[in-house]
């Protein structure tokens, strides 16, 4: 199981000399709107839209009609935008823990998906499910004016009480 591992990590950081996305996609913002947003990349679509009481990031691959969640369920706004984010720039897929919430490895080369018990290197638990704003997405993740202004098109509006 070490020798996996080792051999895991090494293809890692093969990837990761090579480009930021497994399979070096170059992705576009399609449309952003109050309710959704759209990234696209030659046979892939990331979505990312309200749902019930909060917001729901899927994966579609159009030519062989499969979509699936990023998100376990419904959570705010910066957690689904933060799991689009991770998929669009990484190619991650959030992991679940035994109490249904996201999370993702982080090591000193970045974001990971960790599938041993004990992994090769380091590894800090980075959960997905509450963050609220942008300020507070790790580090690796970029935000820039185009996140910004889906994250400002999409947040819900508040309420003013006086």
């Amino acid at each position: 199981m070490r020798s996996l591992g080792r051999a895991w990590q090494r293809v890692r950081r093969a990837v990761s000399l090579s480009g930021n996305s497994g399979d070096n996609l170059v992705w576009s913002l399609d449309w952003s709107r109050k309710t959704e947003t759209r990234w696209r990349a030659t046979d892939e679509i990331v979505d990312c839209f309200r749902f019930a009481d909060g917001y729901v990031t899927t994966v579609q691959y159009p030519s062989r009609d499969v979509t699936w969640q990023l998100t376990p369920g419904y959570v705010p706004l910066a957690s689904a935008l933060l799991m689009a984010r991770l998929y669009v720039e990484y190619g991650l897929t959030p992991q679940t823990d035994p109490e249904g919430r996201p999370f993702i490895g982080e090591t000193e080369h970045g974001p990971l998906q960790v599938f041993e018990e004990i992994p090769p290197e380091e590894v800090q638990y980075v959960y997905l499910d509450g963050i609220r704003t942008l300020e507070e997405f790790p580090e690796f993740v970029t935000v820039d004016e185009s996140l910004e202004h889906v994250f400002d098109r999409m947040i819900p509006a508040r309420s003013q009480t006086s």
